[in-house]
């Protein structure tokens, strides 16, 4: 949450139950630019 808002910083399908590390990375560099 930010001002009350949501904002979404990363989509993509996910097609296994893990979450590829290389989208968590790119998830995690967009939310430390905001």
């Amino acid at each position: 949450m930010h001002n009350n808002q949501m904002v979404l910083l990363h989509g993509f399908i996910k097609k296994t139950e893990k979450t590829p590390k290389q989208e968590l990375a790119l998830a995690n560099a967009r939310k430390r630019n905001l």
